[in-house]
């Protein structure tokens, strides 16, 4: 009897122990399954942060890259900027230098168009003084026509005159001969008569 109660013990003792393995299985496979729905959990966790890391690094990444070719663009179109400033300025330099020289120019030409105005206002008043003195010319000329019209209308007379005055010379001529002629017979005729009645008396 007494070895029947100690087997039931040892039996009742067993399978009480039989049940704490149990439970423990069941806790530790309980505490397993949670383990590894947390570890599961993790993983996507830190999968999602590796994710979203990669996706901020190759953010970082491809802003530096946009940062190294903006910083690179920047810089070209600086120099760029200061080789057409350099330009620019050389070109500048040359308008002004070409602005001088065209005020110089300008002056210049001020000078030479004021002596030409000057020879132009001479020239003027020289046509206006010769043309005063070709209409004077003009009408002395005229004068002098309408005079040398008169003077050979007057000569044409005064030959006209002459003419007739050597016609009426020769005719007074020929009479002053006609009256010699006369003259000489009657004192020839009277020296006659005068030696006629000279002998009768």
């Amino acid at each position: 009897n007494f070895l029947g109660l100690a087997l039931e013990e040892a039996e009742g003792a067993l399978e009480s122990e039989e049940n704490k393995v149990l439970r423990a299985q069941l806790e530790l496979g309980q505490t397993k399954q949670e383990i590894d729905r947390k570890m599961a959990e993790k993983e996507r966790s830190l999968k999602i942060h590796v994710k979203i890391n990669a996706r901020a690094v190759d953010s970082m990444h491809a802003s530096l890259e946009a940062e190294q070719r903006s910083k690179a663009e920047a810089l070209r179109i600086k120099k760029k900027l200061e080789g057409e400033i350099n330009e620019l300025e050389i070109a500048l330099d040359h308008a002004n230098k070409a602005n001088n020289e065209a005020q110089k120019s300008i002056k210049r030409y001020q000078g030479q168009f004021r002596e030409a105005e000057c020879a132009y206002s001479e020239e003027a008043r020289v046509r206006q003084e010769m043309a005063e003195k070709a209409s004077l010319a003009d009408r002395r000329a005229n004068a002098l026509a309408g005079e040398m019209e008169e003077a050979r209308s007057l000569l044409d007379s005064a030959e006209r005159g002459k003419r007739q005055t050597e016609a009426e010379l020769s005719e007074s001529r020929n009479a002053v001969n006609e009256m010699t002629n006369i003259n000489s017979k009657a004192s020839a005729e009277k020296r006659s008569v005068e030696g006629a009645v000279h002998a009768m008396h």
